[in-house]
């Protein structure tokens, strides 16, 4: 069914859930600090902790600790009762690990060796890890003491460092990387964002299970480096706590208190504040998710709700399940814009809030044009529980249905997340106005052997691969057996340290990785995430990942370009921007598209029947054909037809014409400025004389208006549709076509 009638019904509907807080372990607390042998049960319920049946354990009546056995990390810290976290984002999520890990590490002043302990062993109330560890200078003896202070939440960790009888001295520095969530970082106490470089007492977070310090007990501070573009991304936090020069046979220690304790905070002074009061219905007057974009004007300056802000406020942006928002805001004028996703028209009005009353509006975002039969998904989303996403399972849902989101991919690090049930309690709830289907998956983030992240969908909740030390094909063929017909996707391929094509060097003008490194990688993957949100800013960034996608399809490779948000937080990358449209069959509305059966929709996927968008709407045909068909031609050209669909926001500048391996711009076709959600309709004539594919691309000047990135310029791209000539028996071209649906 084509894309863009325009409205006769309702828009999207939506599903959802709540995840209840898992019950926290139930095992009585001890009055004093001991040692136990960490079990399955030992972390059942408890979110982001990643102890493992055989590590061992420190409890108190506090908290409980986990030293990993295979080489003498901290890796679990969580407190013994269920607490309420610190940061909005979060929610009412307790019972979450509030460490992912401490990373030790020694420098000889050329390199950054990780400190992995060989022996790990519990004595009574400690466990103690040592190692040796090679330098330039020599042999360094290396030993860490975990032992908890009492009663107190709190970890006491002495590590030593002694030297082997032998001539000459050693050389070197002992850090720590600090691992901890995705929140704002405390230095002394002080809330510092983007980076800091300089000494402290200590470092902190708020988030989950409280606030968490590590304070250095030596006499001579540390040394703290940490450094971020992005706001809504935390870095690692490098601890250096000293430069070391030790003579033969000499010891020297380092202690540090790792406590849940409150970070004092400075509440702002009190300023005059009202409330604005917002309903947000759709063309037939019914209650809609949506997004509230706040701007001061006339010398009010922009709100700030801070980065670890929840759904009533975060930066400058509020979110709404069931159309309802309500925010305390300093007296002043503002303008309030509010959306639902690319499918709708915004509401923008300008409101002056008084102090100690409540300006109140009702806005309608109706449907710019239909999509029955497309189902707009971002299959790669994190929440709660993963490691670096510190927002609530509740939020993340809410967050993703403001966004006009029909599917939700859960692709948390490390685990198996089901947003089913959070969605569902949402609906009972009425905190979410229409469903959204949601899919179980994992993003499989390599360790060790460190090649790549990749999302792997749908998988039943429970199961996992291996991810640590493992290789291309191992991995690929595990993830085939957990989750047969799932899909593997690629995610990042070109980011530095993290990205597959990256670490495979993957040549961008022809598509072949080095001859040397052809052993070790695998192309038997099923999409390539070809826009990543975190790439939105840069038209160029997309092209490029754009190009390396088209060499690979024209060398015979049989992927589907995707684009999703990998959306860490509430704002800095948005759920749903960019997103990918899939064709999965008809429907008579669009209200249906959310109850798509998902083996059509993971089939249309498969098969490439979808675009990729942050912002406009595709719809093409060549010959009858779709992105992912086939087209098996008689004559030397054949017809294309082009339309663009946009909501009146939306900007659509020009559209493109790829055809093959290398990108060739058949056409390049510049759009007037228009608020008509019909942008563009054109037809052209492509050759058809070998084996070949189409892309069409459009793309916007004007920047997205509802983004916390300021120059993020709408671009959308289909999925191929492949050129088979009949008189072609040659195999000649610039790529292999689908078999015939």
């Amino acid at each position: 069914m084509p894309l863009g009638s325009y409205p006769k019904r309702p828009g999207l509907v939506w599903q959802a859930a709540l995840l209840a807080c898992a019950v926290a372990n139930s095992e009585p607390a001890r009055s004093h600090p001991r040692t136990f042998d960490v079990e399955a049960s030992t972390t059942r319920g408890i979110l982001r902790a990643f102890g493992q049946p055989g590590d061992f354990g420190l409890r108190n009546d506090g908290v409980n600790a986990v030293v990993r056995k295979s080489d003498g990390w901290l890796v679990d810290f969580w407190p013994r009762r269920a607490t309420v976290p610190t940061v909005a984002a979060l929610g009412e999520n307790r019972h979450v690990d509030g460490l992912w890990m401490l990373e030790p590490e020694v420098d000889d002043g050329r390199t950054s060796t990780n400190v992995e302990f060989r022996h790990v062993a519990v004595d009574h109330d400690r466990i103690t890890a040592t190692t040796t560890v090679k330098l330039r200078s020599g042999p360094l003896e290396v030993s860490t003491v975990y032992r908890l202070d009492g009663d107190e939440p709190a970890l006491l960790i002495e590590t030593s460092f002694e030297t082997s009888n032998g001539p000459g001295h050693r050389h070197f520095g002992f850090q720590e990387r600090v691992r901890w969530g995705n929140v704002d970082t405390f230095v002394d106490g002080v809330r510092r964002i983007f980076r800091y470089d300089g000494k402290a007492r200590s470092i902190g977070r708020k988030g989950a299970s409280g606030d968490l310090v590590l304070r250095t007990l030596e006499p001579e501070p540390m040394h703290v480096t940490y450094r971020t573009q992005l706001p809504g991304l935390a870095p690692a936090v490098t601890v250096k706590y000293a430069f070391v020069d030790l003579a033969p046979g000499e010891r020297r220690s380092v202690r540090r208190r790792l406590s849940y304790e409150p970070i004092p905070s400075t509440p702002p002074a009190p300023v005059p504040s009202g409330t604005l009061s917002l309903e947000a219905v759709d063309e037939l007057g019914r209650p809609l998710p949506c997004k509230l974009t706040l701007s001061g004007i006339e010398g009010t300056p922009n709100p700030d709700f801070g980065n670890d802000g929840g759904l009533g406020g975060a930066g400058r942006f509020a979110w709404s399940g069931a159309g309802l928002l309500r925010v305390e805001l300093p007296r002043g004028k503002y303008q309030a814009q509010v959306t639902s996703g690319f499918e709708r028209d915004r509401a923008v009005v300008n409101v002056e809030v008084e102090a100690g009353k409540t300006a109140t509006r009702r806005v309608a975002l109706p449907r710019a044009f239909d999509t029955p039969g497309w189902i707009a998904a971002d299959m790669h989303l994190h929440e709660v529980s993963s490691v670096d996403a510190d927002v609530g399972r509740p939020e993340r849902i809410v967050s993703v249905a403001a966004e006009g989101i029909e599917l939700a991919v859960a692709t948390d690090h490390y685990v198996v997340t089901d947003y089913g049930p959070t969605v569902a309690d949402l609906l009972r709830r009425g905190e979410l106005a229409r469903p959204i289907s949601t899919v179980p998956g994992s993003e499989v983030s390599t360790v060790g052997n460190r090649f790549g992240h990749f999302n792997l969908f749908p998988m039943q909740p429970g199961t996992n691969v291996r991810y640590e030390n493992t290789t291309p094909r191992e991995l690929f063929a595990e993830m085939r057996r957990v989750a047969p017909g799932a899909i593997i996707q690629v995610n990042h391929p070109r980011w530095p340290g993290i990205g597959y094509f990256h670490r495979y060097e993957l040549d961008p003008k022809t598509g072949r990785v080095p001859r040397w490194l052809e052993a070790e990688y695998e192309p038997a993957f099923d999409a390539l995430e070809v826009f990543n949100g975190l790439d939105a800013w840069s038209e160029r960034r997309v092209r490029s990942v754009l190009g390396d996608f088209m060499h690979l399809i024209g060398r015979g490779h049989h992927y589907t370009a995707t684009g999703n948000s990998d959306s860490h937080k509430l704002f800095f990358t948005d759920p749903g921007v960019p997103r990918t449209v899939i064709h999965y069959g008809r429907a008579r509305h669009d209200d249906q598209d959310v109850y798509a059966p998902l083996t059509d929709v993971m089939a249309a996927l498969r098969k490439g029947r979808a675009f990729v968008t942050s912002g406009p709407y595709l719809d093409v045909d060549l010959a009858g054909a779709g992105p992912g068909d086939t087209v098996h031609a008689a004559q030397a050209m054949l017809p294309l037809t082009i339309r663009v669909l946009a909501a009146p926001w939306v900007d659509v500048s020009a559209v493109e014409v790829l055809m093959g391996r290398d990108g060739h711009r058949l056409r390049s076709v510049p759009v007037p400025s228009s608020r008509s959600p019909l942008r563009f309709e054109g037809s052209y004539r492509v050759p058809a004389t070998q084996k070949t594919f189409v892309v069409v691309l459009v793309k916007g000047e004007r920047p997205l208006p509802n983004l916390y990135s300021a120059g993020v310029k709408p671009i959308a791209f289909t999925n191929p549709i492949w050129i088979e000539p009949h008189t072609d028996r040659t195999g000649s071209g610039g790529g292999r076509p689908h078999r015939t649906e």
